[in-house]
C-alpha cells in the first residue's frame, strides 16, 4: 500500500502512513462517517484529517454526501490489496504487553533481517514492543532460526491467517489495543515501503494493474533525467501520472497516444492533437511483458526538435 503522494513535500505532516491506512479501514467499516468523528478515531487534528481526505478524494478512494464520507470501489480495492491483514490476537506467552495486534504481510520474508527494524518502528509508533515471525517450510519461526519459537505458542495465528512460505507476521504489543495496532501496522507498512524502494525485481516491478501511486517514483526519476521535460506514464488497467516541473501534477492521467501504444504494443510518434500537450511532438513507448504491453511511458520527442525548442514551445502553450 503506497502513500507517497500523501507526503509530497512542504511542511512535515502531523500524520503518517498508519493514519492513512486507518482512515481507509474506518471509512470502509463505519462509513458514512463525518470528518470530526474520523479525526477522533484517528486521534489527529481535523486539519490533518482534512489533508488525508482531500488526497483520498482526489485519487477517487472516497465520496462525500450529506450523510458523510463513504469509501468507493477504488478505495476498498486499495485497502484489500494493501498486502496486509490485521487481527487482534491473544499471545501473552510470547509478547510483553496486555494487548496484541498481529499483522500478516504477504511475501515479504526476504526483506526481514532479524526483526529489529520492525520492533523499532513499532516502538516509535507507541507500542511496547513487536515480535517478528516468518513462515518457512510450513513453520512459523523467528527470522534466521527455524527451531524457535515452539509451534504450540504460535498455533493460534493459524486460526486468524492463511499463511504461505515467505509471509511475515508482525505482532505489536502494548497496554492498549490501539497502541498495539498502531505499532504493528506502522512496522508492516514500513516493511512494504522498503520493498517498493528496491528496484531489483526484474519485470515484476510493474504489472498491467500497477496504480498511479506506485508509478510516481519511476516517472519522476525519468522526468529528472530528461531535464524535467513533461513525462506521463500509466499501466494497462489503471490511470497514471503526469509529471511537470519536478512534481506529479496529475494521478488520474491518460491520453490517446498512451492508449494507442498500449493497444498496439508499439512505439507511437506524432504531434499531439489534444490534451495538455496539443501541438507538441510526443513519443509513447510501451513496456512489454510476454509480448503484451503492460504499461506505457511518454515524453516530448527529442528526435523531432531540440531541447530548447521543446521548452520554448511548451512555455508558449502554457501562456
Amino acid at each position: 500500500m503506497s502513500f507517497n503522494s500523501y507526503f509530497a513535500g512542504g511542511p512535515t505532516p502531523k500524520f503518517n502512513a498508519y493514519h492513512i491506512w486507518k482512515a481507509h479501514q474506518v471509512i470502509s467499516k463505519e462509513g458514512p462517517i463525518g470528518r470530526k468523528a474520523l479525526a477522533d478515531v484517528l486521534k489527529i487534528g481535523e486539519g490533518s484529517t482534512r489533508t488525508i481526505l482531500d488526497k483520498m478524494m482526489k485519487e477517487g478512494s472516497i465520496e462525500s454526501s450529506r450523510l458523510g464520507i463513504t469509501i468507493t470501489d477504488r478505495g476498498r480495492r486499495k485497502l484489500d490489496t494493501s498486502g496486509i491483514d490485521v487481527r487482534q490476537v491473544d499471545l501473552s506467552d510470547l509478547t510483553l504487553g496486555k494487548f496484541n495486534c498481529a499483522v500478516l504481510i504477504k511475501g515479504m520474508a526476504a526483506r526481514v533481517r532479524m526483526g529489529c527494524e520492525q520492533r523499532d518502528e513499532a516502538v516509535r509508533a507507541g507500542a511496547v514492543g513487536a515480535t517478528t515471525l516468518v513462515v518457512e517450510k510450513g513453520r512459523i519461526v523467528f527470522p534466521g532460526d527455524e527451531e524457535f519459537p515452539e509451534q504450540i505458542l504460535v498455533a493460534p495465528l493459524r486460526n486468524y491467517f492463511r499463511m504461505d512460505d515467505g509471509d511475515v507476521i508482525v505482532i505489536g504489543s502494548a497496554f492498549s489495543y490501539d497502541a498495539a495496532e498502531r505499532g504493528a501496522v506502522t512496522a508492516a507498512l514500513s516493511l512494504i515501503n522498503l520493498s517498493k524502494r528496491c528496484w531489483n525485481e526484474g519485470t515484476n516491478i510493474l504489472s498491467q494493474d500497477t496504480e498511479a501511486d506506485d508509478l510516481r517514483c519511476l516517472a519522476l526519476a525519468i522526468h529528472e533525467l530528461l531535464g524535467r521535460l513533461p513525462v506521463t506514464m500509466r499501466s494497462r488497467n489503471q490511470l497514471g501520472v503526469r509529471c511537470e516541473e519536478g512534481e506529479v501534477v496529475d494521478t488520474q492521467f491518460t491520453g490517446p497516444m498512451l492508449e494507442e501504444s498500449l493497444k498496439k504494443g508499439t512505439i507511437i510518434r506524432r504531434i499531439s492533437t489534444s490534451g495538455p500537450y496539443r501541438g507538441m511532438p510526443i513519443i509513447a513507448v510501451p513496456i512489454m511483458k510476454k509480448k503484451e504491453a503492460i504499461a506505457v511511458i511518454a515524453t516530448m520527442d527529442l528526435g523531432k526538435a531540440s531541447f530548447e525548442e521543446l521548452l520554448n514551445k511548451l512555455a508558449n502553450i502554457r501562456s
